[in-house]
């Protein structure tokens, strides 16, 4: 099996380095992508990168800015180390790391190791494990809470203005604010979660000057936007305990900048736990990723 290992660097001389806990990655502005890239220098999803034993594969699946290998407009085919993969002035060197000799390497000393040895492992494997276990429980990292906050209260029922006139104006403002705000949520899902009461607030409104079309319109827009965000929280929070539990810490880290993302602006256990845990991942495994 072969992993992926990143090296960014961006026009202002930043350099990050993103070793990748799977064979297969995204590259793009997209909250779900491995590398995230600034909005502005790639698509939600821009590049697909695959390792095998052969090497790395690239596929880019968008072209604005299009992606460069060597000067040269890159649509799909082999990276190598050596070669940068250049979007919107970002440039990103792509390896493959190959676990097939660790672990042949890992079995032939397995193969040669006498009946004493093996005697001797068996009996330092529980307290090895009882040793990394106690090291965790003294850095603090603990089991997520069970109940995740809420991302919104009640959907809003009443207008704040009661005049027809004020309210079309509300309507009609934060309608645009709304729409605006959708547009933004794929690469930053704060917006996506403060549009949904702007939708509702909109629709009220609309309502009380008696626009039911466009009522119905903003009320559609914030159930749809409510239910995906919703789906994609309640996805992540399951996740984020399955990447610490597996001690995949890079995904973990994601999946916590993620959840810190969703859950901004609120307080309780959850939050509270979040905070430590990413400072935690920090501390002990580096910068979390974009």
């Amino acid at each position: 099996m072969s992993l992926l290992k990143f090296y960014v660097r961006y026009p202002d001389g930043r350099q990050e380095e993103y070793p990748i806990d799977a064979d297969r990655a995204l590259i793009g502005s997209g909250a779900h992508c491995e590398i995230r890239l600034p909005p502005e220098a790639a698509k939600v999803e821009h590049v697909s990168v695959q390792a095998s034993a052969s090497g790395v594969y690239a596929q880019a699946l968008a072209f604005d800015p299009p992606p460069l290998v060597s000067g040269v407009q890159f649509t799909q085919g082999a990276l190598l180390p050596d070669t940068a993969l250049v979007l919107g002035g970002i440039e990103i060197l792509v390896s493959a790391v190959d676990l097939a000799p660790q672990a042949r390497i890992a079995r032939t000393k397995q193969e040669k190791s006498s009946p004493l040895t093996l005697v001797g492992a068996a009996l330092l494997i529980p307290l090895l494990g009882y040793v990394l276990l106690f090291d965790e429980e003294k850095t603090g990292l603990a089991d997520p809470p069970k109940k995740v906050p809420e991302l919104w209260a009640e959907p809003v029922k009443t207008c704040p203005q009661s005049s027809p006139a004020q309210a079309l104006a509300v309507a009609q403002e934060r309608f645009a604010i709304a729409e605006t705000k959708r547009e933004r949520s794929p690469f930053d899902v704060r917006d996506g979660i403060a549009a949904v009461p702007l939708y509702e607030v909109a629709a009220v409104c609309f309502q009380a000057t008696g626009n039911k079309e466009a009522a119905d319109e903003a009320l559609a827009a914030a159930k749809t936007l409510r239910d995906n965000l919703q789906r994609d929280y309640s996805t992540h929070a399951v996740w984020l305990e399955h990447t610490l539990r597996a001690q995949k810490w890079r995904s973990a880290q994601r999946e916590v900048a993620l959840m810190i993302a969703f859950t901004e602006g609120k307080k309780g256990e959850y939050v509270t736990w979040l905070s430590n845990t990413d400072r935690y991942l920090r501390i002990k495994y580096g910068q979390r990723t974009p």
